[in-house]
């Protein structure tokens, strides 16, 4: 599924470049035209992390680029495709493509890629994070586009719909109540976050392998098998 969301981004970038499938050349493109695409995620902490055969972590951004690069390196070009590789939900990927590119970058148009199972916690989470104050410039505006649920079993999208509804409802009744500007949200991160948190790190790295497993039951196997699948 995370392939489907490459493609698609990389559709609406060739279209808001004007180029016509299969025909542009890429010098030939305006390039100012052409919005770029951010690639976010480290991974997922709710599985062990990747790791390449050069004993570095692979991170999901970066797999996420090289597919656009590698397979449609004529159409986008290289300078266009960025990453963020500091988040690992979707609470970090909103903060930190905002805290690391748009606000930087003064981007205010934002089109939110995800699959359909994951949209409306997505949408719940960016509307939240991104009307945050401070904004120092006009307004964001953001849109939503949705993927295919192709990848999954049927138990593993049943699963993840499950999850995503309950931290939709938690996002909109409680945590976009309580931290309500860009500062309160690092702090929430920070203090309270489980993989932001320094002192909750810790205090997961200490937990023995065993009691993890011990605690495993079907349902939370399958929800965490669904952040594996291609």
């Amino acid at each position: 599924f995370t392939k489907l969301r490459c493609d698609a981004a990389v559709a609406v970038a060739e279209i808001a470049a004007g180029a016509e499938e299969g025909t542009a050349k890429q010098e030939e493109k305006d390039e100012n035209a052409m919005p770029n695409i951010v690639c976010l995620s480290a991974g997922t902490a709710h599985c062990p992390q990747l790791m390449g055969k050069n004993g570095l972590p692979i991170w999901e951004a970066t797999s996420s680029a090289a597919y656009i690069l590698e397979t449609y390196g004529s159409i986008i070009p290289q300078q266009k495709v960025m990453i963020e590789t500091t988040s690992y939900d979707t609470i970090s990927n909103a903060y930190f493509a905002r805290t690391t590119h748009a606000d930087v970058a003064g981007w205010r148009n934002i089109l939110v890629v995800t699959s359909e199972f994951h949209m409306d916690r997505s949408k719940a989470i960016f509307d939240w994070v991104f009307s945050a104050p401070p904004v120092a410039m006009s307004p964001y505006r953001l849109s939503y586009m949705t993927t295919e649920n192709i990848g999954l079993s049927e138990e593993a999208i049943e699963s993840r719909k499950q999850h995503e509804r309950k931290g939709a409802v938690n996002v909109e009744q409680n945590l976009s109540k309580q931290y309500t500007t860009l500062y309160d949200i690092w702090q929430f991160l920070t203090q309270n976050h489980d993989f932001y948190s320094a002192s909750k790190l810790v205090d997961k790295a200490k937990k023995a392998e065993d009691d993890a497993e011990q605690n495993r039951d079907e349902t939370s196997s399958v929800l965490k098998q669904s952040y594996r699948a291609k």
